[in-house]
């Protein structure tokens, strides 16, 4: 790990071991999104990332690009600030190489307040469109609710047909929201299959400043309510 400076009460590098699964975060570019990847080796302070994919080919890193990766553990998530140094493609698996500039931070799983939401929606499966060219289609479904960092929608097996949902599928969403629509990306991050239903979470990719700012008005006015209820 690189050496930093001001040591915190508590330090969580540990926490990232070889195996471990979580999600790299680019916030700023062209490529800004969410990409899954896994902790592959370390040499030195440096930790070797599986190359993230984007769009089934790798996704450019340059030296200096700076990202976030983002693990799970338990109740928590555990946020590292990292930098790309180089790419390793000599090896079977591409490898991205990347040292830890600050210190990782821990912050609850429910890091955004969410609130109860029954929006009609539409829904575009961008996986099933990657394998499947022109196999996929706008799908009408309900949001459940809703946060600054995701929403859960429900659809019926009926609507969904043959679609098939699994973890880290890229959804495409449309909804309106204040007389005005918004469509967003997405990965799906819990899933849920009863009988006759498909319930999805959905991580957003980004918002943008406009979007986040009506979403915020929106579930603070939804948290004011509920709290003039009780």
């Amino acid at each position: 790990m690189a050496k930093l400076s001001d040591v915190p009460a508590q330090d969580y590098t540990h926490k990232m071991q070889v195996g471990i699964k979580g999600e790299i975060v680019i916030n700023a570019g062209i490529y800004k999104g969410r990409y899954a990847s896994r902790v592959e080796d370390f040499k030195g302070d440096s930790v070797g990332f599986a190359h993230p994919l984007l769009g089934g080919a790798l996704l450019p890193a340059y030296r200096d690009l700076n990202f976030d990766f983002v693990m799970e553990d338990g109740s928590a998530l555990y946020v590292f600030p990292m930098s790309v140094r180089r790419v390793d493609m000599q090896s079977g698996l591409p490898i991205m190489w990347a040292v830890v500039f600050d210190w990782p931070k821990r912050i609850q799983r429910r890091q955004f307040l969410r609130v109860s939401c029954f929006w009609n929606i539409m829904i575009y499966h961008l996986g099933r469109e990657v394998s499947q060219p022109m196999s996929s289609k706008w799908l009408p479904a309900k949001t459940m609710d809703i946060s600054l960092g995701g929403y859960r929608f429900k659809i019926s097996c009926a609507d969904a047909g043959d679609l098939i949902f699994e973890s880290d599928d890229r959804i495409l969403v449309h909804f309106v929201l204040a007389e005005n629509e918004y469509m967003l990306l997405g990965r799906t991050t819990r899933i849920v299959q009863t009988g006759d239903s498909w319930e999805v979470g959905v991580g957003f990719d980004s918002l943008s400043s406009r979007m986040e700012k009506k979403l915020f008005e929106f579930i603070r006015q939804q948290e004011i309510m509920w709290r003039e209820e009780l």
